[in-house]
């Protein structure tokens, strides 16, 4: 891990503060304009507050839905995204909700 910003660090999320000093300590920019090339920087959260904070910071924002919450979803015959929280973090702009575990995350981070 290069780097890690605490919530004691300031103020937490949905505050852009969390990710917007992730970035600076990694010397990082977020801005989807640069070069006109389509924002490399993922910010992968399971809460609304986590997308409301990479959203803010020009990140893209990419939810994954927690067990329970899709268990819940499961339980009333809906699908795993379709749950509450899924639903919520979709309503903040997330670009997409994944399954819980690392697998469909490791995805998004392949190799060109």
């Amino acid at each position: 891990i290069d780097v890690s910003v605490c919530m004691e660090d300031g103020p937490p999320k949905p505050d852009p503060f969390p990710v917007r000093r992730a970035l600076e300590l990694l010397n990082v920019n977020a801005d989807s304009n640069v070069n006109n090339k389509y924002n490399e920087v993922i910010m992968v959260g399971d809460t609304p507050d986590d997308i409301r904070s990479a959203i803010a910071c020009g990140c893209r924002g990419v939810g994954v839905a927690t067990p329970e919450g899709a268990a819940a979803a499961v339980e009333e015959g809906k699908a795993y995204d379709e749950g509450k929280l899924a639903l919520a973090m979709k309503d903040c702009g997330a670009e997409v909700v994944l399954e819980p575990g690392f697998e469909k995350l490791v995805d998004m981070f392949a190799e060109p």
